[in-house]
């Protein structure tokens, strides 16, 4: 897969003949994804160790089995496991109350609860069981006990801050030292208490919180924001004067607002973008934005100072094979004569840079900045790397859609769509063996499976037949061949399981995850990113026949004449520079 995968990005990425050597990226240190990891021996017993717990109404071999399937990670397995354990009656008392997609600390076996400390007002902690695999118990820490600890840090932290706010309250009050906000005139004590920086007039926490809320989500955003000060401006109603407050709420006010709710650090980090936008807006630069988050980039090869001859070199390969005629051509006085007057017209054209206003000399350099600004835009490629630690996510610059290798401009979606949905199809139907790890699929026949090495198993519960062969499977007769035996539960040996359905159940599942993986920048469906493609195709060509009917036989001599100026002009400068 490695040189497959090498071959096609290869094959997608565009090659220069005179490109620069990229730098090469130390990639030590960064780790692997899990699930291309080989598994060492230590981890695979612990982990059949803890689902044998786990998994009490499954034989042995069904869970190695289908371990083998998912690398025999853990977290992944139980999914599968859990499926399989619901059709066994032995167990439909433990999945009742177990049942879930990802494990967690309140039903798992590995999981133990410390009582509750009375001096220290301690509530139940979990406390994870040791197995033998110390990178098991790292995935199961971090997958269980984790996201328990900071769920009650996070609800201690809360309870505390509203006791502390309630006992302020309290104490203000019978001190008298409560204010009223001068925008809802509702009294609050002084910390809850904000003032502007002006008239310093008292504008409560509860207030702040609404008018950025209003400002955010509804369409307050230019009654309530001083984007030149990127902050809240005085919500305070003057009685005076019909004119509103200049002042402004500091940010450590609205800091401290916003702080006090539970979702406050989500509303202050959409603030900030908000604030970041709007100032990217008003600057009126040419920007690379990225279509999944806020994160911009300034476009220097659309700015009109940008020095285009940056990171260029004169190839001097070139340049000196083409002297050798011009000095062959110095022994005729003629030949030096037409190469002087070639010298005096550049210098001419060099001189009139400094001295002729810019409007004269466009015609001439427009064409040279054009091809030059192409060059650079081809050795910079299409591909747009989000330096947002939040987003970090790769995107096409043309089509503004997700970046997977090998990528192709609006139909990259309905490739990775297509790829993904075949492949959670094949992993839904096809088993595989626990002994050499081959993967296979049952076209007909009956549903003892024999692999390669000699393991057979169940096609339907995956348990290996190595002790029972045949006897696994029901031997009583029925008077209806296909109906469900009543006498006893075992795996029918020609039985076809559903896969329809468990292929349309797949199916579904990988869909949704590849949309939830595309985000809200992957331009809608399939359907729809056609349907623009299309739609943009019919205006241009109608607009190129407008232009057409305008013009007549000149506009198109033009066209193609200055296409194929600007084509040689291109190529020379590729030939020229590096």
């Amino acid at each position: 897969m490695p040189a497959e995968q090498e071959d096609q990005h290869a094959a997608a990425t565009p090659h220069y003949k005179y490109r620069k050597a990229d730098v090469e990226k130390d990639t030590r240190g960064i780790p692997l994804a899990q699930q291309d990891k080989f598994r060492s021996k230590g981890y695979k017993e612990a982990a059949k160790e803890a689902l044998y717990m786990e998994f009490k109404g499954l034989s042995h071999s069904t869970i190695k089995a289908v371990l083998a399937e998912w690398n025999w990670s853990y977290t992944d397995a139980r999914p599968t496991l859990l499926q399989l354990s619901s059709n066994s009656w032995r167990s439909s008392i433990t999945n009742f109350f177990m049942r879930r997609k990802t494990p967690t600390a309140a039903d798992h076996p590995l999981v133990m609860w410390l009582a509750p400390e009375s001096r220290s007002g301690r509530g139940k902690r979990p406390l994870l069981v040791k197995t033998k695999s110390p990178e098991l118990d790292q995935e199961l820490y971090e997958t269980l006990i984790v996201p328990e600890l900071e769920k009650q840090q996070k609800e201690q932290v809360q309870q505390d801050l509203e006791l502390a706010l309630q006992w302020n309250e309290e104490e203000a009050e019978k001190e008298g030292e409560m204010y009223d906000c001068e925008c809802c005139f509702i009294p609050n004590t002084l910390q809850q208490m904000s003032t502007c920086d002006i008239d310093g007039h008292y504008i409560c926490f509860r207030c702040i919180r609404h008018s950025i809320n209003a400002a955010l989500y509804d369409q307050g955003w230019a009654r309530n924001i001083n984007t030149e000060m990127c902050t809240l401006k005085c919500i305070a109603p003057l009685a005076s004067s019909t004119e509103d407050c200049r002042g402004c709420v500091p940010m450590s006010y609205i800091r401290r607002a916003l702080l006090l709710e539970p979702d406050g650090e989500d509303t202050l980090q959409k603030l900030h973008e908000r604030f970041l936008s709007e100032a990217l807006t008003q600057s009126h630069l040419p920007l690379i934005q990225c279509p999944f988050c806020p994160y911009a980039e300034i476009d220097d090869l659309s700015l009109p100072t940008t020095n285009l001859f940056t990171g260029l070199r004169i190839k001097r390969r070139p340049l000196i094979l083409a002297s050798i005629p011009i000095f062959e051509l110095l022994c005729f006085n003629a030949a030096r004569a037409a190469l002087s007057t070639v010298l005096l017209l550049l210098s001419i054209v060099a001189l009139s840079t400094y001295i002729l206003p810019t409007p004269f000399l466009s015609p001439l350099t427009t064409p040279f900045q054009t091809a030059l600004r192409r060059v650079h835009l081809k050795r910079r490629g299409l591909r747009f790397q989000c330096l947002s630690p939040t987003c970090s996510r790769t995107s096409c610059l043309t089509c503004a859609a997700p970046w997977y290798d090998p990528h192709t401009c609006y139909s990259s979606q309905l490739t990775s769509l297509r790829l993904t949905l075949e492949r959670a199809t094949t992993d839904a139907i096809k088993r595989t063996c626990p002994v050499c790890n081959l993967s296979f699929v049952k076209s007909d026949g009956c549903n003892k499976l024999v692999c390669l090495c000699g393991y057979s198993m169940c096609y339907l519960c995956r348990k290996g037949l190595k002790v029972e062969g045949y006897t696994h499977f029901c031997q009583h007769f029925r008077a209806v061949p296909g109906e469900r035996c009543s006498e006893c539960e075992k795996c029918d040996l020609y039985r076809v399981e559903d896969e329809e359905r468990v292929v349309g159940r797949a199916r579904e599942r990988a869909e949704r995850e590849w949309w939830e993986r595309q985000g809200d920048g992957a331009g809608g469906r399939p359907e729809a990113l056609k349907g623009v493609v299309e739609r943009k195709g019919v205006r241009l060509e109608d607009a190129g026949e407008e232009s057409a009917n305008a013009w007549g036989w000149w506009w198109w001599w033009w066209r193609f004449r200055w296409v194929d100026f600007d084509a040689w002009v291109e190529k020379g400068v590729e030939g020229l520079f590096v």
